[in-house]
């Protein structure tokens, strides 16, 4: 009888503090600044034991029942009011463009024919004649010049100060979720919100169950844009990362792709440089920039003969060509600087950067069929990843690269090197490095700055897991977890390597085996409902994690 008393009362106490956390994180977001009481501070991030008190409080979250009623709590209203009266005209006008915008072709790609990319080799790759540059150029005129007096009246907009921001849908919610929990297992107080795409993809159980319990929140998009947007306009692919970031409610905000996980908490990147003078940060790729001069052109910028950096790094002094063709193009004032990006993360200030993200966005909506052929020219990653530093190139808003370089995480098959994911470099330790370099020899009219600046030196704050994504189903399915002879491997065995400083009492933080036990906790323990998962038999799914978990257990990452 006692056993029965102490049962309903358990599931009465966590029914009363799911209500709980359910009003404060509504609470929260009526606030600018998502408060947090402080006697809940302890508990509110130890997200394993909220979302265990979801099931143990009689909340189905395994998808059965009740949960098939899919009932939404409205979002913000007057955000939405006020989202759709400033930035609808500008909309309209971008979709109204569909028509006269051409489709472009490469006469050869640049990852296929890479060499010395001076102005005359960057020509050969895509033929653009007068006409059509005359005729974007205009209608680019228009689109900047209709731009210029939203980046005063839309700086009001935004009202919630700090956060983090993921695009979710069908698979990318689960990845969105896997990284939401590595983000708080870091202790980040940071608010989150998941862009939810379109009303098919938004799922009651992760939005109205799962999120709030990490405080965290859906975003429906189309709710944000409005019915008549939505029926004038459609949207797509990588479209979805800038409307992403549009959409958000937080004017500073970390931007993640959904496979993408942290190994740190973001918060300092807000408080400190390079993000406090400048509001943007991104990140570099592998490769150098390949973008076609015509691209220059349709911006009506001119790049002069005076070379002021080499490569990714400034010079001293500026070197007066008089041959364009012995030097490369993005080495020259004028053009935008080395390396290309990868956006997979990017820190943002919104109300510093509105003309970068709607003219990023111009960029997207038209970028498959004519920007990305001019900006990339068939480079590897071509697609939204150098819209955003395009954008504040033009409307001279400021940002930041990070001159440290990636690191290749992956695993060696048969004497060959599989590359799985990437690392990108803490942008705080970078800022200061590179400040440190150049001020280190002011009597010096030259020094280059490659021999002085460690690219490896600053810590690993990402992993851009994108290679298989960290998907049980995708990589049981297609047996990613096999090397070419059919052997079971780790994937990410080397990462320990770059991240030791995260080691606890001596015990190194295995990345891979943590992902998994995510991946156990969330699918196994909880069973949590996603549609993604819907129709795969979650027994076996199961069962292929616990069977890489045995794995790694027997193949730890200190002895590989």
């Amino acid at each position: 009888m006692v056993s029965v008393r102490l049962k309903k009362l358990l599931i009465l106490v966590g029914v009363i503090l799911t209500f709980l956390f359910g009003s404060l994180y509504h609470f929260s977001n009526s606030r600018s600044d998502y408060t947090i009481p402080e006697g809940l501070k302890s508990y509110f991030y130890t997200s394993d034991d909220r979302l265990r008190l979801l099931t143990n409080s009689g909340l189905d979250i395994s998808g059965s029942g009740k949960n098939d009623i899919k009932f939404k709590k409205p979002q913000n209203a007057q955000f939405n009011k006020d989202f759709q009266k400033t930035f609808s005209g500008i909309f309209k006008l971008m979709d109204s463009f569909k028509d006269q915008i051409p489709t472009l072709t490469h006469e050869m790609e640049a990852n296929q024919n890479r060499g010395f990319w001076s102005e005359t080799e960057l020509r050969k790759f895509v033929k653009v004649d007068e006409e059509t540059i005359a005729k974007v150029t205009k209608i680019h005129e228009e689109i900047v010049h209709n731009i210029q007096p939203l980046r005063k009246t839309a700086r009001d907009l935004y009202t919630n100060k700090d956060g983090i921001v993921l695009i979710g849908g069908d698979k990318f919610s689960w990845l969105s979720l896997l990284s939401i929990k590595s983000i708080r297992s870091f202790g980040t107080r940071l608010p989150i919100e998941m862009i939810i795409p379109t009303e098919e993809e938004y799922e009651y159980d992760l939005c109205e169950k799962l999120l709030p319990s990490l405080n965290a929140k859906c975003i429906l998009l189309p709710e944000v844009l409005g019915e008549d947007l939505m029926n004038t306009m459609s949207f797509s692919g990588y479209q979805y990362k800038s409307l992403a970031i549009l959409a958000s409610s937080f004017n500073n905000l970390l931007l993640l792709d959904s496979d993408n996980v942290l190994l740190t908490d973001p918060e300092r990147y807000f408080k400190n440089e390079p993000f406090k003078s400048t509001g943007m940060v991104t990140w570099p790729d592998y490769w150098e920039r390949t973008t076609s001069p015509h691209f220059y052109d349709i911006l009506g910028v001119s790049i002069s003969n005076l070379q002021i950096r080499d490569g990714k790094w400034p010079l001293k002094t500026p070197i007066l060509q008089t041959n364009k063709d012995k030097v490369k193009l993005h080495n020259l004032k004028g053009a935008i600087p080395d390396l290309s990006s990868e956006s997979g993360q990017l820190l943002i200030r919104k109300s510093d950067h509105i003309g970068t993200l709607l003219l990023s966005l111009f960029y997207n909506v038209y970028g498959p069929n004519f920007f990305y052929k001019l900006i990339s020219q068939g480079e590897s990653g071509e697609g939204d990843k150098d819209t955003f530093v395009a954008g504040a190139f033009k409307m001279d808003e400021k940002y930041y690269q990070v001159s440290s370089e990636i690191q290749s995480f992956g695993y060696f098959d048969d004497g060959n090197f599989q590359g799985v994911s990437m690392g990108q470099r803490d942008p705080i330790e970078d800022y200061n490095l590179f400040q440190k370099v150049k001020n280190a020899h002011p009597h010096l009219k030259e020094y280059k700055f490659a021999d002085e600046f460690d690219t490896r030196n600053a810590s690993i704050f990402t992993i851009h897991a994108n290679f298989p994504k960290l998907n049980p189903y995708q990589q049981f399915t297609e047996k990613k977890l096999l090397n070419s002879k059919g052997e079971e491997v780790r994937l990410y065995g080397d990462v320990y390597n770059f991240i030791r400083h995260l080691e606890t009492d001596g015990e190194p933080y295995d990345f891979e085996m943590i992902q998994f036990k995510r991946m156990k906790f969330l699918l196994c323990e909880l069973n949590i409902s996603l549609k993604y998962f819907n129709n795969i038999s979650r027994k076996e799914l199961c069962t292929f994690i616990d069977s890489h978990i045995d794995f790694m257990v027997k193949h730890p990452v200190s002895e590989l």
